[in-house]
């Protein structure tokens, strides 16, 4: 019996590897996988070929290039895209992130497309959570369908959600997207120590974290229950949101917490208030991450499990109880005010657009302050809302509740698709700002392309399902860089209903596509 190939891009991250790793450890595949020529990936193709020798093959190379993806495609029967140029690499450099994400990701969907075999094909796209944008304690559950705002000056967000749209709009015969959370793996403590975008993650954030070993499982049940047909009906031509669940379903704090937690210590002991970002980060809880597990019944993994493996594997973080928490401060944590994707390196060279960004402008971030005493902590009861009532942390995190803090999608969502037709798609249009303008179109196809006007009056045509089901809205104005959302959300409902959780609606910011500049810039002068 002929054993079923599956390609993985970006086997060498965090993802990809624990992708390759459970596929492999099945014995029911053959596995394809697309290196980068670097010396590091030539070891670890080595590596890779000795573990499992004829079952895999190594192409080196780049997405970018037609031929390669080409060669992969034609010889497998899923692909599975995992590969891309993340933060802070992608801070720092969009054109390689437009380059992989984007570029990469168009010509491996055009490969599909254009192959004999693409009726055969699994194309399996991974997407990021990053898309949807920044959320707090007001809106803390979302699900697929929400608005995507990604965070200024977040390049990878943009170049995942373009590709994306390009996916939805121009699809293969067998898809699926689903949109990967942020990922709890073994070397989290020596990537976060590494860079400032450590500090981009706000106090108050909700997150409902995924796990690497876990999203490995999901692939592998994914092509398993594929190949041998027990997969349920309605899997293909989706979109959902990688999640853990209620295990980790937690704060920015606690995750923090958990980290120091390991020696033994408290956050407040090592940060203080204002160190971190107030606004711009993205994630929150899953309303629907349900979705994907009764489909690949993949979580195995619990946030006391993940957190129990890490004090394992950095078993000497223990040591840090018997030294002073102001030298680790010093030494581990305030070294990186002097990276440029720290608030502090902001705030210190004058990068009054990123202070704005992150926080609302300078009196917000010295309002925030350095005291503890004084910043509300949202786990530990201790926000009010505008009525002076104290947000109860556990029964906003019970899911149970969760319908009271979802947001609109603008149509009548207790309808079946089947039934979903021309006046849902005008509501939908107009809770945009726009308008739906196809006379008609036939009732529960959500899938063939019908023509829309934004309030800006751009044309574009996109499905009912891109625009409703995935959160997709004009391809013109919203798919930053630039970023607009002060403006836009003063003309989208849709928008403005969870912008103004955090943005004031006196705020008219603009940040172009070369914003990023000025780190680069502020990074010469420190030379």
């Amino acid at each position: 019996m002929n054993k079923k190939v599956v390609f993985i891009t970006g086997a060498s991250g965090s993802m990809g590897s624990q992708v390759l790793k459970s596929v492999m450890e099945t014995g029911k595949f053959k596995s394809i996988i697309l290196l980068r020529d670097k010396p590091s990936n030539q070891k670890l193709a080595a590596k890779l070929q000795k573990k499992y020798g004829e079952d895999l093959e190594v192409v080196m190379g780049d997405l970018d290039s037609d031929q390669n993806c080409a060669y992969c495609v034609d010889r497998s029967d899923y692909v599975i895209h995992c590969a891309a140029v993340i933060p802070p690499k992608s801070d720092h450099n969009p054109k390689s992130a437009k380059k992989a994400n984007f570029d990469g990701t168009c010509k491996l969907i055009d490969a599909i497309r254009n192959s004999k075999r693409a009726n055969e094909i699994k194309y399996v796209h991974i997407g990021t959570i990053a898309e949807y944008g920044n959320r707090d304690w007001k809106h803390p559950w979302g699900r697929v369908g929400d608005p995507l705002m990604p965070s200024v000056y977040d390049f990878y967000a943009i170049t995942k959600l373009r590709a994306e749209r390009y996916l939805l709009d121009n699809p293969p015969p067998n898809w699926v997207v689903l949109r990967q959370s942020g990922v709890l793996h073994d070397n989290l403590f020596k990537n976060n120590m590494a860079d400032g975008l450590m500090f981009h993650t706000c106090w108050n954030v909700p997150i409902e974290w995924a796990t690497a070993r876990d999203s490995g499982v999901l692939i592998r049940n994914l092509v398993v229950k594929d190949s041998e047909g027990t997969l349920k009906d309605g899997f293909w031509q989706n979109i959902y949101n990688i999640g853990n669940g209620e295990t980790c379903r937690v704060t920015g704090y606690e995750t923090m917490a958990a980290g120091f937690g390991i020696m033994g210590a408290r956050v407040e002991q090592f940060f203080k208030p204002n160190w971190n970002a107030y606004r711009n980060f993205h994630c929150f809880w899953y309303y629907d991450s349900d979705k994907l597990n009764d489909y690949l019944d993949f979580r195995n993994e619990t946030w006391e499990d993940f957190w129990k493996n890490m004090a394992k594997l950095n078993w000497y973080f223990k040591l840090g109880a018997i030294v002073p928490k102001s030298l680790i401060s010093k030494l581990a944590i305030q070294r990186l005010f002097k990276d440029s994707n720290a608030p502090k390196f902001w705030v210190n060279h004058g990068l009054t657009g990123r202070v704005t960004a992150f926080y609302g402008g300078m009196d917000k971030f010295n309002e925030i302050g350095e005291d503890w005493s004084k910043f509300p902590v949202f786990c530990k009861n201790e926000i009010k809302d505008a009525d002076g009532n104290v947000v109860d942390y556990e029964e906003r995190r019970d899911i149970k509740n969760a319908h009271k803090y979802l947001l609109s999608h603008g149509y009548d969502e207790s309808k079946p698709d089947s039934e979903l037709g021309f006046e849902d798609m005008q509501q939908a249009a107009e809770f945009r700002g726009g308008k739906c303008l196809s006379p008609d179109m036939k009732k529960g196809d959500l899938y063939t392309k019908i023509k829309w006007q934004c309030h800006n009056g751009h044309v574009f045509e996109s499905s009912p399902f891109t625009v409703l089901k995935a959160g997709h809205w004009c391809p013109e104005c919203c798919q930053p860089a630039p970023w607009n959302f002060d403006e836009l959300s003063k003309h989208i409902p849709f928008f403005a209903q969870v912008w103004y959780d955090t943005h004031d609606p006196s705020e008219n910011n603009f940040y172009d596509e070369n914003c990023y500049k000025d780190i680069l810039e502020a990074e010469k002068d420190k030379k």
